[in-house]
């Protein structure tokens, strides 16, 4: 079982705040365990307790969850002023960690009245939630096996005649009966002239012989998920795309390579774009190297020109170079990594070439 205690003590370590107000899904089954998508909420202690606030309705999910108190608000009250008296009376006492990230305006507003003073605490979960211990770790590993052996199951189904939306629901189908609770998110098949669109959604566009079919794909296993990217050759696609993909498989290669404990990462995101302008198609590269995966498919750390981490132990993440080439289509790979003691190794083992 996850260590709770010990993530709510790192959370309030060298903090300002006294009080922290939970209320993002992610967040609360990381501190937690709960599973529920509403209609909750938990406030944690500097002395490391806990106390989940829940509505009749998400009441049998908090029974799998963890904490020291749980308070079910009945339905003939009102869920939103229960939270907001205890916020008062935490707020009297010190000051409140909220997830600024998260809480909406309305939210906010709603329960300014009630708390005197706080400060934002996203960013500081996302820097715990970024290292990873040793059960997130396992947990993210299945996710991984499970996107790729349901690829391999469906792989036949991409072919001349099928159609991006038919593919889309074969994988989804076969991740899920391999034990994933769901999808990382929607998946992508994109084919021909539109996989040249990095972030395209499948339809009922059908598969022809001699084009390229980027597949986009992740399992959410237990709340962790895993991000993989594989391009199809369906037949003959021509010398353009056969290039590019070599290109983007160098590249790939080339980042993970340079990786190690401490890394600037901005600097290997700009070690792709030079790698892919050596084959001069840097100008077809449109997004970032790759991003932290976890409860969250996009999370710390962030491998783009612009970010600020620095690669530590402990965390999982994606490389994902792609060339993305308007009216004849584009290549992605993109595989699941982790950074230990020993250095960087790959948590997905599929062969990039199909």
């Amino acid at each position: 079982m996850s260590d709770f205690k010990r993530r709510i003590a790192s959370l309030f370590a060298n903090a300002s705040f006294d009080f922290a107000l939970i209320n993002s899904y992610e967040s609360l089954r990381y501190f937690s365990g709960f599973k529920g998508l509403g209609g909750a909420f938990l406030i944690l202690s500097r002395d490391g307790t806990s106390k989940m606030f829940v509505t009749e309705l998400e009441a049998p999910d908090a029974k799998e969850a963890v904490y020291d108190q749980l308070v079910v608000v009945e339905k003939t009250k009102k869920f939103q002023e229960e939270i907001e008296k205890a916020l008062k009376s935490y707020g009297e006492r010190g000051q409140i960690g909220l997830e600024d990230s998260s809480i909406t305006l309305s939210m906010y507003e709603e329960i300014k009245p009630y708390v005197n003073s706080w400060v934002g605490i996203s960013k500081k979960i996302s820097e715990l939630r970024s290292v990873k211990d040793d059960e997130e770790i396992s947990l993210i590993r299945k996710a991984v096996k499970i996107a790729e052996e349901s690829f391999l199951q469906i792989r036949g189904e991409i072919k001349p005649g099928a159609t991006e939306n038919h593919v889309a629901a074969e994988l989804e189908k076969a991740m899920k009966e391999a034990g994933a609770e769901g999808i990382a998110f929607p998946t992508i098949v994109a084919s021909g002239e539109r996989a040249a669109n990095p972030h395209a959604v499948s339809t009922d566009k059908r598969i022809r012989d001699g084009e390229v079919v980027v597949v986009d794909f992740g399992a959410k296993y237990k709340g962790y998920d895993s991000d993989l990217t594989r391009t199809v050759f369906v037949g003959d696609v021509g010398d353009t795309m056969r290039s590019a993909f070599n290109a983007v498989l160098d590249t790939q290669q080339t980042c993970f390579k340079a990786l190690s404990l401490g890394t600037k990462l901005s600097d290997v995101a700009n070690l792709a774009i030079k790698n892919l302008a050596k084959y001069k198609l840097d100008r077809y590269y449109t997004h970032s190297l790759g991003h932290g995966i976890g409860l969250e498919v996009h999370e710390s750390p962030y491998l783009s020109t612009s970010s600020q981490d620095l690669l530590k132990e402990g965390q999982t993440f994606t490389i994902e170079p792609g060339v993305y080439i308007e009216g004849i289509g584009g290549i992605r790979i993109e595989d699941d990594f982790i950074s230990t003691k020993q250095g960087v190794t790959r948590l997905s083992s599929l062969s990039a070439r199909f």
